[in-house]
């Protein structure tokens, strides 16, 4: 089964991680730390019941843009919002312990703690504002990062200039993730997994390099039980085409949908989740760099610069593909 409808059952693991830098930690679970459950993001999430917490991004321009898209997915509700089943019911702001958070559904809640399996999906044929792709400023911490990518990778991909600093803008770092992953070539890229058998993200294993098109529908397949790991006489086969036909209604949504239309999506997260039942879903989450276009945007042309695409929709259609595919393998395992 699929799970979805009017109302979302869960909110996502990921909790607006910056665009190309993940971190893994262990959501507090009422309080405590539960080692099963995981975050790719940033810490002081917790989950509590059916709802999560994340905290109010400290940034003040990701707050505001967080805030303002939930709340006009949320209150389009008796209008009719077409993503309003692909974005998680938002509650508002709370108050704990003198912190602030914003208030979701669990998009974990309704899957088996034991055998949940998540991916992080970076939509878009780009994970970087236009404004950031104007920075200049040379950064010392981002040349120390991509100088360890660079080792694990195997080649050269710092200029001699940037050697001689000993640094990089941020617009050359957004750049080169992107490059280097499917998210130039394919619309999207996968920046973390996890099941009961790997977590990965993109900074301590090879999926910052997945670029090749049969590279990434294999991590893509790893995202799915097993054979050995489903229950009940599942499938894994089952799971691949509940996600499919999500992702068929995604985009159905996203085309009918005028907040869509009028907005640019930059460094957002689709959830995908599954379970050892093969149940699936996928949701929207991570608007931090959502901002309203001046214009409306087609989502399915190329980026140059100043005209605001995105390629939101190129992703997802390339992720269409290969999750028909995968449905169609005659070999699971």
């Amino acid at each position: 089964p699929m799970l979805g409808g009017d109302r979302n059952m869960v909110y996502a693991a990921h909790v607006g991680a910056p665009s190309g830098a993940p971190s893994v930690e262990a959501v507090v679970c009422c309080g405590r730390k539960d080692p099963q459950v995981a975050a790719f993001g940033h810490g002081g999430v917790f989950v509590e019941g059916a709802f999560f917490y994340k905290p109010r991004p400290k940034a003040r321009d990701r707050y505001e843009n967080e805030r303002r898209f939930l709340e006009l997915i949320c209150c389009s509700c008796e209008s009719g919002e077409p993503l309003r089943a692909f974005v998680p019911n938002f509650y508002g702001e709370v108050e704990r312990d003198g912190a602030w958070f914003f208030k979701m559904d669990d998009l974990l809640h309704a899957f088996s703690l034991r055998g949940r399996h998540i991916a992080d999906l970076k939509m878009g044929l780009r994970t970087f504002a236009e404004s950031e792709a104007q920075s200049a400023k040379p950064r010392a911490d981002l040349f120390e990062r991509m100088e360890r990518m660079e080792e694990r990778l195997g080649s050269r991909v710092l200029t001699d200039a940037e050697r001689a600093s000993r640094s990089m803008t941020k617009a050359r770092w957004m750049a080169l993730r992107d490059s280097l992953s499917s998210t130039s070539a394919l619309g999207f890229r996968i920046d973390a997994l996890l099941t009961p058998r790997a977590h990965l993200t993109a900074f301590d294993s090879g999926l910052f390099h997945t670029r090749a098109r049969a590279d990434v529908i294999a991590a893509l397949r790893s995202f799915f039980p097993r054979r050995g790991e489903c229950e009940g006489g599942s499938h894994p086969r089952q799971a691949a085409a509940a996600l499919l036909a999500r992702v068929r209604e995604l985009r159905g949504a996203l085309t009918r949908s005028a907040v869509f239309s009028r907005h640019e999506l930059i460094g957002t997260t689709l959830l995908l989740v599954a379970d050892e039942t093969c149940r699936a879903g996928a949701w929207m989450i991570d608007f931090g760099v959502t901002r309203e276009a001046p214009a409306p945007l087609q989502h399915d042309v190329p980026w140059v610069p100043g005209n605001r695409e995105d390629g939101y929709l190129l992703g997802l259609a390339s992720l269409t593909e290969m999750l028909q595919e995968l449905v169609a393998a005659d070999e699971w395992d």
